[in-house]
């Protein structure tokens, strides 16, 4: 699956990276990464990522067209002026809604663990807030109590979603790392072992971005991807039915 120009502006691009694409190299191993394919569409011009997913995470990110729009994007970042909610499915039945205002670290710093990247809530470490509402919650039948909830950062930590969410009790699904002991992520990184190949990829979609343009506003939002929606509509429903638009 190939990535997908969703909103074209002279100034700015938004784009639909799907889950498994790098948005730019992180090893010189010759990887083809999102960064690539951009320049590849606009071959002449200056882009740059305003925002950025983790490889496993799917939808939509900003990238910039220019230097001076890369630099006004980037204070409007620095200012939390560009609003991104994510559409997760969760282990569990969290609250309706809520605000987890909790910090994070890595907790590398302060135990040992043997994931360097690995997020952890931290007392007196990096203040972290992510909001949330509960949509719907229902039974897999492998997966059993399963919800997807709404998550809009307030801040923007490492791995903060993810993180936030084990904190609660509610992993996110197919997460190697968080909800977790670190020896699933350890083999999943292992191309030698046998686990790989059939592990999903973890069940975070960056779904929604807003922010204000030329004082215009701008939105654009995306449903689930067909993976997620798969997995969503394979589960039987315990609450309320899935919100309109929100299944792609």
């Amino acid at each position: 699956m190939s990535p997908a120009i969703v909103q074209e502006h002279n100034h700015f691009l938004i784009v639909d990276k799907p889950a498994g694409w790098l948005v730019h190299p992180t090893r010189p191993d010759g990887t083809f990464t999102l960064i690539d394919w951009l320049r590849d569409q606009y071959p002449d011009e200056f882009l740059s990522l305003v925002s950025r997913l983790d490889r496993e995470t799917s939808g939509l990110l900003l990238v910039a067209r220019g230097k001076e729009n890369a630099s006004l994007f980037g204070k409007m970042q620095q200012r939390r002026e560009i609003h991104k909610s994510y559409l997760a499915l969760v282990h569990g039945r969290p609250p309706d809604s809520g605000l987890i205002d909790q910090p994070l670290d890595r907790l590398g710093k302060h135990q040992p663990s043997q994931i360097y990247m690995r997020q952890a809530v931290i007392p007196g470490t990096y203040p972290a807030q992510t909001e949330f509402k509960t949509l719907a919650t229902r039974t897999h039948p492998q997966l059993g109590e399963i919800s997807l909830v709404e998550a809009t950062p307030k801040t923007g930590r490492l791995h903060q979603i993810r993180a936030h969410f084990e904190h609660l009790g509610f992993p996110v699904v197919n997460d190697k790392i968080y909800g977790q002991p670190d020896q699933i992520f350890l083999d999943y990184i292992d191309k030698d072992t046998i686990n790989e190949p059939k592990m999903a990829r973890h069940s975070l979609h960056s779904a929604k971005l807003a922010f204000i343009w030329l004082d215009l506003p701008v939105l654009c939002e995306i449903g689930l991807p067909p993976d997620l929606a798969a997995l969503w509509v394979g589960s039987n429903p315990t609450s309320d039915p899935l919100p309109a638009g929100i299944a792609a």
